[in-house]
């Protein structure tokens, strides 16, 4: 644990500069436009090349050796901050400069992910991969939480540039935590040292070949594109939907509660270590989730939707964290890569879905059924009201009764029910030897 504990620091430092810079880039483009288009622009860069990239990247995470690829990922994206500070210190800075930085970012961040979730396996011992798991999300957590609100005094105090240092400083000390450590050697299949356009393909086709093969896994990914979807939504209508009835103020004080519930959850699966039976838990944490869900959108009140945010990402940090957990217990090591990139891929593509028709969705359909006029107006309108922002309302509620549906049918479908007991653990790592640079990576053919 020690290895990953010194690994996991450096992370969370490096994660928690990213969401510095990504927030005062955000608000600088916002601010130097004055445009929603670039704003929009901005997100789309973050995502569209980590999803197009993610599955060829796992292929390649799982042929290298990880702590190598989290080296050259971490190196990449502290030399593009470090070129978008210099701009900014000229004076020179465009916003398509951010364009690119951004992209490159989120390219590297496909190789980051996948390489930095698969590792977990080979640095903890399997009792403890739930707790890891939670400290992960934890990470994550705190920097969503405390990144955006210090980097609003930042700006404030050290301007722009300043904001850019920092972030090159975590940089820095993430890549330092890595270079100063060793990785356990993963057991060796296949030994190869190049590999053709085809065959990289055909190795990105194996680790969709080893899900669909397995029904349990399969039905799993399944269940999990609904938890992806309802979280989308949540993402993209959530701030707007709370404002249509709660001032800037009271909306802060929803996103703090919120926020603290995806660390609390976060800590509470790092002391516990989740259930006996992970599934069983997510299971439960996603009707809970469900359950949120329904609460956010039932009434106009600032407490009911801090009540139903804080409830929400406390059982999202459980449910990832568990999740991970399975498939790290699951997979061989030489399919992590490719398993968690095609994840990373189905979650970026859903995201991407529901920024791109969550509103069109609610302005050209839910809104008018929720006008005071509307059709649903004397029926559903008499439960959770009618006007401004009803009509997001409404979807916050059909989402979360997908929720709950999903969940009673996932626990009626044996295969996924039985996922952990019927699958055996895959293969770990030899115990004693350290993963060196110059090692010949291998690839399991499935």
């Amino acid at each position: 644990m020690q290895t990953f504990l010194f690994i996991w620091l450096g992370q969370i430092v490096s994660l928690f500069g990213s969401s510095l810079s990504e927030f005062a880039l955000a608000v600088w483009v916002y601010q130097t436009t004055g445009s929603i288009t670039h704003y929009a622009l901005l997100s789309l860069f973050i995502h569209l090349p980590s999803l197009f990239i993610s599955p060829f990247a796992g292929a390649m995470v799982d042929r290298w050796s990880r702590r190598r690829v989290m080296i050259v990922s971490d190196s990449i994206t502290g030399v593009t901050a470090f070129a978008i500070m210099l701009l900014v210190f000229s004076g020179q800075l465009q916003v398509w400069h951010i364009y690119i930085a951004v992209g490159i970012s989120s390219v590297c961040n496909a190789f980051q992910w996948p390489a930095y979730t698969s590792a977990i396996t080979q640095l903890v011992p399997v009792q403890h991969l739930s707790r890891a798991n939670g400290m992960v999300q934890g990470a994550m957590a705190t920097a969503r939480i405390l990144g955006p609100s210090i980097a609003g005094l930042l700006i404030i105090k050290i301007h722009l540039h300043g904001v850019l240092l920092v972030d090159f400083g975590t940089y820095l000390f993430g890549l330092l935590t890595l270079l100063s450590i060793k990785f356990p050697r993963r057991k060796k299949k296949i030994t190869r040292r190049r590999v053709s356009i085809e065959e990289l393909w055909q190795e990105v086709i194996s680790g969709w070949n080893y899900v669909v093969i397995r029904s349990g896994l399969r039905k799993l990914t399944i269940f999990f594109g609904v938890i992806y979807l309802s979280a989308g939504v949540l993402q993209v209508l959530f701030l707007p939907m709370v404002l249509s009835f709660a001032s800037e103020k009271e909306l802060g004080i929803v996103m703090s509660v919120s926020g603290i519930g995806m660390l609390l959850g976060s800590v509470t699966v790092s002391l516990w270590g989740g259930t006996k039976r992970r599934i069983e838990g997510i299971l439960i944490f996603a009707f809970i989730q469900g359950l949120c869900l329904c609460l956010g959108g039932f009434k106009t009140a600032v407490v009911l939707a801090a009540i139903g945010g804080f409830g929400y990402l406390f059982s999202r940090a459980v449910i990832v964290s568990l999740n991970h957990t399975i498939w790290q217990q699951k997979v061989p090591q030489d399919l992590q890569g490719r398993v968690f990139a095609l994840q990373n891929m189905m979650e970026k593509s859903l995201l991407v879905i529901t920024h791109l028709s969550a509103a069109p969705l609610v302005e050209f359909m839910f809104k008018p059924l929720m006008s005071e006029n509307g059709m649903l107006a004397s029926s559903v309108g008499r439960i959770i009201g009618v006007g401004d922002g009803r009509g997001m309302a409404l979807l916050f509620v059909l989402m979360g009764l997908l929720n709950i549906g999903a969940v009673l049918v996932a626990y009626r479908t044996p295969e996924l029910r039985r996922v952990e007991r019927e699958l055996p653990d895959a293969d770990r790592f030899e115990v004693g030897n350290t993963e060196s640079d110059n090692t010949e990576q291998t690839v399991l053919m499935q």
